[in-house]
């Protein structure tokens, strides 16, 4: 059951959320975990918010929308997930059977939120080629309230009517297919990693890749011990990348000689190899 005050308190969290979010992408990237512990603390149940969290955020991996493309809301997903998590008692199992649907229902949304905000877009580019600032920044300011709430009513739903009929709806699951749904939610977070890793350039870094494994598996150091060894090896790599750089364009810059000569061959090679340089 869901008080009144978790209501608001979720409420007002999710509202502020996507608000602040969509000017702070740092923000709103890869705050799965700590959206689960912040929902689970309002729930009584922090440790369940951690687990759901970093239960979704395995599952987000490798995912972003690039430019006008729209992917699952995992936040939502952690939301409401870790509430149905707390007030079922089932764990992570409950939250991944809810909310990996709710996340894929965040597309739609996305979908929802960038074709009316369409109408505040157009408003906020007049304001601004007619230099009335002051106007431009309330159609932007209702831009960001009209997405913050469309991502907020269907948790305050969740929260007021839908609890109590999506628990009896899980329930009445047949056994089979409650345990396949599992069984699918726990393979997401490795379709997660895979689809970092086909990102990665494995050739050159794969080595890494077991090495962790290695470290977490067989001699089961636990995450911070890891953390900290790869950051020794990250700092390593970046500094040989840098020594590299800096050896390659020294070698192609140009002479005194030849800027007093107006060689600007020189120059235009050195500007390529910094290119070059640059891009790898």
């Amino acid at each position: 059951m869901v008080t009144p005050l978790q209501v608001v308190l979720i409420t007002v969290f999710v509202f502020a959320f996507k608000f602040i979010g969509k000017g702070a992408q740092l923000f709103s990237y890869a705050a799965n975990v700590l959206t689960g512990w912040i929902v689970g603390i309002i729930m009584g149940d922090a440790t369940t918010g951690l687990n759901v969290g970093a239960t979704m955020t395995l599952m987000s991996l490798g995912i972003g929308g690039f430019g006008g493309s729209s992917v699952p809301d995992y936040f939502m997903g952690t939301v409401i997930g870790t509430i149905f998590a707390v007030t079922t008692g089932n764990g992570v199992e409950a939250a991944l059977t809810i909310g990996v649907p709710v996340a894929a229902l965040g597309t739609e949304l996305d979908v929802l939120t960038k074709t009316f905000g369409s109408f505040f877009v157009h408003r906020e580019i007049a304001a601004s080629d007619e230099g009335k600032f002051d106007q431009m920044g309330f159609w932007v300011f209702g831009h960001l309230c009209l997405e913050a709430l469309v991502y907020t009513l269907p948790v305050v739903l969740v929260m007021t009517v839908g609890v109590g009929f999506i628990t009896n709806l899980i329930d009445s699951m047949p056994a089979w297919l409650n345990k396949g749904m599992t069984t699918v939610g726990g393979l997401l977070p490795a379709v997660g990693f895979a689809t970092l890793l086909k990102y990665m350039n494995m050739k050159e870094y794969g080595i890494y890749v077991v090495l962790g494994f290695v470290l977490a598996s067989y001699l089961n150091l636990p995450m911070l011990a890891v953390a900290a060894i790869t950051l020794v090896f990250a700092v390593n790599e970046y500094k040989a990348l840098e020594r590299g750089s800096n050896v390659a364009v020294a070698s192609t810059a140009p002479t005194a000689e030849d800027i007093a000569s107006g060689n600007y061959d020189e120059w235009e090679n050195f500007n390529k190899e910094r290119l070059k340089q640059s891009l790898k």
